[in-house]
């Protein structure tokens, strides 16, 4: 079970990837990001996801993203694959598993072509790799007014 401390760690760290997607997001003109399973990783700092991590994360992130779409290689919660992210619904046909497709790039393609305003995150973020360090002092620039999006 999380301590309250841990819980409180995660639920900023979701927050703070949240809102910088959602401003990375509308500043490409795109309803939804597809965040892949290496990109999370990385941000996160987790070699692994527990289905505990997955769900609070989920919750965290319905402000900035009414719809989460997680995809699974396997049918345990652990097995994150992807997670499309986006402020409107997206028809069940288009949340496909990466295993289903040979180019994650030409998936975008296709969902863009069938009128869904869709992203990877590397192709839009300004910020590679994606870091909390280098959020939250664009954040801070951002709300200050001291920069534009």
């Amino acid at each position: 079970m999380a301590t309250e401390p841990h819980r409180e760690y995660c639920r900023r760290q979701h927050r703070l990837l949240a809102h910088h997607l959602s401003i990375e997001a509308w500043c490409a003109g795109d309803d939804c990001i597809l965040l892949e399973r290496d990109q999370l990783e990385e941000f996160l700092k987790l070699e692994r996801f527990k289905s505990t991590r997955i769900q609070w994360l989920l919750e965290d992130v319905k402000p900035w993203f009414k719809h989460t779409y997680p995809v699974y290689s396997g049918s345990a919660l652990d097995t994150l694959q992807a997670l499309y992210l986006s402020r409107i619904p997206i028809d069940g046909k288009f949340i496909v598993r990466h295993d289903d497709v040979e180019d994650v790039e030409e998936l975008i393609v296709w969902m863009r072509n069938h009128g869904i305003r869709i992203s990877l995150l590397y192709s839009i973020s300004k910020l590679i790799p994606l870091t909390e360090e280098q959020i939250v002092p664009r954040l801070a620039l951002l709300a200050s007014g001291l920069t534009e999006p």
